[in-house]
């Protein structure tokens, strides 16, 4: 029996989520599956994939933010505790795959899995949506607070944060590109959320990459839609807690226009399934375990731009009202590029209290937006992007 180690990134669920789709597929083809990750994701996977056998991948990692979610980028950077923390990683990754001794290593965005099974010469392919990163804007921040204390030019900062982005991707997509394969958990162009993140990749990366669109098993059905506004807030914890905090204000008075509709939201915790009623239109999910199913009903869906949200939607055929965490670019771009392809409109987290519902009316009225949004649902319907992934790994494994 073949033997797959697969190892997800455990900030947020989007990560292991799509890998417990791709485990299931590869126990259903005969494989021994083994998962190793840490933080939230560990419960998830427990909860989801009960049939594998789990191992913890190390101790919880997470970057640094700041109340509303946002990435303190020099937090991090100074943060002794997070090199060795990734060490730690490292070094758990690398006696667990001695031990198992998979026919190949799978990892989900996790650069420590990733060296580790390079060390050893595992066969290995990595899942990404984000093989390079946006730091420009994070860095610049950061570099303008010392750039005012030592007199430098806002254009010296400037030059200099998207100096250092390009010498990180470089970096990071060169160890990206020690693996044997590369899936982009993504459409392919140009239908790629991801766009910015997936564009311009090295040689050396690109050449073994495959588009195999998200790695769902969508379980959407073409029911009798219902006046339901879907509500996702995923991804960590303050992420969470920042957009819940001012949208359970909003949801308090549902204007009289909009009083047709029934809120549901999702917490995004997982565990034990919690409920609540706000009012008579609003209620509140801990966790959805239905989720496929309201989707499918749901006129619209709200989210926090996540690459596995929007995904989920999108194969669904809803529009997106999307609310990126501020300063967090990789959500931030997933909206504005689903902004740009006329697939949902983004609404900055600062106005949620002021735009929300005039938000609503004019996604739920822009008939543009469901017309695209049904054609590329339509475009799609067809794909099973598991099997495309499968064939992937097979060809790494032979």
């Amino acid at each position: 029996m073949l033997k797959a180690y697969i190892s997800p990134l455990g900030i947020g669920l989007g990560h292991a989520s799509r890998c417990v789709s791709l485990g299931r597929r590869l126990k259903e083809r005969g494989f021994e599956v083994y998962f190793s990750t840490y933080g939230e994701a560990i419960n998830y996977v427990k909860e989801h994939m009960n049939e594998a056998e789990i191992v913890e991948g190390g101790e919880e990692m997470m970057w640094r933010q700041g109340p509303d979610g946002q990435p303190d980028i020099r937090g991090t950077l100074t943060s002794i505790s997070q090199l060795k923390k990734f060490i730690n990683h490292i070094n758990r990754e690398k006696d667990n795959i001695e031990r198992i001794s998979p026919d190949v290593v799978i990892s989900d965005s996790r650069i420590s899995t990733l060296m580790a099974s390079y060390y050893l010469d595992f066969p290995t392919v990595v899942v990404l949506n984000q093989p390079k990163l946006l730091l420009a804007p994070l860095i610049d921040g950061s570099l303008s607070i010392f750039g005012k204390s030592h007199g430098l030019l806002e254009e010296d900062y400037g030059l200099l944060s998207k100096l250092i982005e390009k010498i990180v991707n470089s970096a990071i997509t060169r160890l990206w590109a020690l693996s044997h394969a590369s899936l982009i958990a993504d459409f392919p162009p140009p239908d790629t959320i991801s766009r910015f993140h997936t564009n311009g990749l090295p040689q050396s990366l690109a050449l073994r990459t495959v588009f195999t669109g998200p790695l769902i098993e969508p379980r959407c059905t073409d029911g009798q839609l219902e006046d339901l506004v879907l509500i996702l807030i995923s991804g960590p914890g303050a992420e969470r807690r920042s957009l819940w905090n001012k949208l359970s204000k909003v949801l308090e008075k549902i204007p009289e226009d909009l009083r047709k509709f029934h809120f549901i939201i999702s917490l995004g915790e997982v565990g034990e399934v919690r409920s609540y009623q706000i009012n008579e239109n609003v209620t509140v999910y801990s966790w959805l375990p239905n989720k496929w199913d309201l989707l499918s009903k749901a006129r619209l869906v709200v989210s926090r731009a996540g690459h596995t949200t929007i995904s989920e939607a999108l194969v669904c055929g809803k529009p997106l009202l999307m609310i990126p965490v501020p300063g967090q670019t990789e959500k931030y771009e997933n909206a504005r590029n689903i902004h740009r392809m006329k697939l949902g409109v983004m609404l900055e987290q600062a106005y949620v209290e002021e735009r929300f519902f005039s938000t609503l009316r004019y996604l739920l009225n822009n008939e543009t937006i469901y017309r695209r949004v049904s054609e590329f649902r339509n475009r799609y319907r067809d794909w099973d992007f598991l099997d495309r992934a499968l064939g992937v790994i097979m060809s790494v494994i032979y």
